[in-house]
């Protein structure tokens, strides 16, 4: 049986790394799919063999689901992740206007909650003995990001560079990889 690959939040990655779901045999693409109904049509000819599973992590609901997907579809042999606010700097301002403090601290909590969800679920369900990992994606934070990305960018540095060395004595790689855009 061919390892499964994931890609969880297909509407924040640039299109070019969905596209490259299209060369693995078994990829499980999973998010929001209305949020990337554009990108999905524009690659169904591409991905007729990929399973589609529309959920949020940013919901218990949608974590549980996407847990019990990693738990079914063993092995994986990779999971990369992008997710709003830590991946994409979507949670800049816009303008100087401050954002009202609730939407802040929401997605502020569903960024968090997100990453720690996936990074434990992927742990419990990699094997190491294939030398499976996870990849954060992220896009580098620019001068106008807002502090809040800044920041959520610091914390995802040192909660893998702490975690890297404990995943790696499971033979498991964990990594961040900048990206330049999400090109959708």
């Amino acid at each position: 049986m061919t390892a499964s690959r994931f890609w969880i939040g297909v509407e924040f990655m640039p299109a070019s790394f969905v596209q490259a779901a299209a060369s693995h045999p078994r990829p499980i693409l999973c998010g929001q799919i209305a949020e990337a109904a554009a990108m999905r049509s524009a690659l169904s000819n591409r991905l007729d063999q990929a399973e589609w599973h529309d959920l949020a992590l940013t919901s218990p609901i949608g974590q549980g689901y996407l847990l019990d997907l990693l738990r079914q579809r063993g092995p994986i042999e990779h999971i990369f992740l992008a997710l709003p606010a830590i991946s994409c700097a979507s949670a800049e301002t816009a303008g100087n206007a401050p954002r009202p403090l609730d939407e802040v601290l929401s997605e502020t909590r569903h960024a968090i909650e997100g990453f720690i969800a996936v990074l434990r679920g992927a742990e419990a369900a990699l094997d190491g003995a294939i030398g499976a990992g996870l990849t954060l994606l992220r896009v580098d934070p620019a001068e106008h990001s807002s502090p809040m990305v800044h920041a959520l960018a610091a914390f995802t540095d040192e909660w893998i560079a702490r975690e890297t060395e404990r995943w790696a004595t499971q033979r498991l790689s964990l990594a961040q990889l900048m990206v330049e855009s999400v090109d959708q």
